[in-house]
């Protein structure tokens, strides 16, 4: 699972990277045909909005694996050890039902009710930009999982240690 996780990470990787890249391009490209030509582009700013959902979709989990999300760690550092080891598991256990029930479930609903539509610029099928939820989720899951099991397990070698 780690092997995965790891892979995962590389490939996201290399699409945030194209996709900042991309839309740096997608702006400057925006910037001059306005200011210069007098005649801006009417598909960039959809692009760009559409690229920088997709970016945040992928952004998430990519924090997350590699533990530079948001937390609030002075209210942690004053539980007990056991404590901290049941804040995090409450943690991931609600990582992963949000990430699946939310994302996986409601964000595979709402891309289904955008069949037949397109994107107005771009002329793209709105499910393409929609279904940045529901992989979100599926990437959240893949990283949350590994982290479930380990904590399970190190909780069950510790209370036999402790026996």
């Amino acid at each position: 699972m780690k092997k995965l996780t790891q892979i995962l990470d590389k490939v996201i990787e290399a699409v945030i990277l194209v996709l900042v890249a991309s839309m740096v391009l997608g702006n400057f490209w925006q910037i001059f045909t306005r200011m210069v030509m007098n005649n801006a582009a009417s598909w960039t700013e959809e692009y760009l909005r559409y690229a920088l959902i997709w970016l945040t979709m992928l952004g998430v989990p990519y924090a997350y694996s590699r533990n530079q999300h948001i937390a609030i760690e002075f209210v942690v550092d004053s539980f007990s050890r056991k404590g901290k080891k049941v804040n995090q598991l409450f943690i991931e256990v609600l990582i992963f039902c949000i990430a699946f029930f939310v994302m996986v479930v409601g964000g595979t609903m709402v891309t289904k009710n955008a069949v037949g539509q397109l994107s107005p610029a771009l002329g793209l099928p709105m499910q393409f930009y929609y279904a940045g939820v529901p992989v979100c989720g599926v990437l959240m899951i893949l990283y949350t999982l590994p982290r479930l099991l380990d904590l399970v397990k190190n909780s069950d070698s510790e209370s036999g240690e402790e026996k």
